[in-house]
């Protein structure tokens, strides 16, 4: 009988490690084609989400339950699809561990915006597949110069792709609420979000607030871009090295 104390599984395992080799391929199911319509699917979805059924009808197979003998279960989709994304994530080769962070976040940007649903699910499975282990890997040793622990290192790399993931998140979770009540365009919201505007600037009860929402410069590109937070990120952790230094 186990103890609270004992290590416990992943939910639903690891495809990896628990579940059995795919079969054979066909000509018209494989590991791979199962993956590449997951992610398709995702990737048109307002919301990102995926069904076995949708893919199913991508792939023109009849049963959904097919699909299962390629990828062992949801949870294993989940983990095959979010390491082919860490698969587009470079880390560069160099010995500055700046340009080493400021590498994989904008390369992390660019596949998180590919792929929105991946902000999501990057949460939801712990990132042990293969392109996920080579991501961190390369990584850490992109700042083996810091002379830090692996565990400062890694709170490094984490802080720089937890910023990436969770700009996707937002994003993806607008676009779903936007095209849930139909306001597509900034014009659009704006004009829909004037009349409590309006009230509150009557009000005159969040004056700071009020500023920033009646600047006509609001709407001019934003200072704060991914390129820009991530500068100040980096500037963060570089006075922490100094100062440990």
């Amino acid at each position: 009988m186990s103890s609270s104390t004992d290590p416990q599984p992943v939910p639903g395992g690891l495809v990896w490690f628990d579940e059995p080799p795919p079969p054979r391929a066909t000509e018209q199911l494989s590991r791979e084609k199962v993956v590449a319509a997951a992610m398709a699917v995702a990737d048109a979805d307002v919301r990102g989400e995926v069904t076995m059924r949708a893919i199913a009808a991508r792939l023109g197979v009849r049963s959904p339950m097919a699909l299962y003998r390629y990828v062992g279960s949801k949870d294993g989709l989940v983990d095959l699809m979010v390491d082919e994304v860490y698969g587009e994530i470079r880390v560069p080769a160099s010995g500055d561990w700046r340009e080493c962070l400021r590498g994989l976040g904008l390369s992390a940007w660019e596949a998180v915006q590919r792929h929105l649903w991946f902000a999501r699910l990057a949460f939801s499975r712990p990132p042990l597949g293969p392109h996920a282990l080579a991501t961190y890997d390369a990584a850490l040793a992109g700042l083996a110069g810091l002379h830090q622990g692996p565990t400062v290192r890694m709170g490094f790399i984490d802080t720089v792709l937890g910023q990436a993931l969770g700009s996707g998140l937002a994003m993806l979770e607008e676009r779903a609420m936007r095209e849930r009540v139909g306001l597509l365009t900034e014009e659009q919201l704006a004009a829909a979000a004037r009349p409590y505007l309006e009230r509150i600037t009557a009000e005159g009860r969040y004056p700071h607030f009020i500023e920033w929402a009646n600047d006509p410069r609001r709407f001019d590109p934003p200072p704060h871009s991914f390129e820009q937070v991530l500068e100040w990120l980096l500037d963060g952790l570089a006075r922490r090295v100094a100062d440990r230094t």
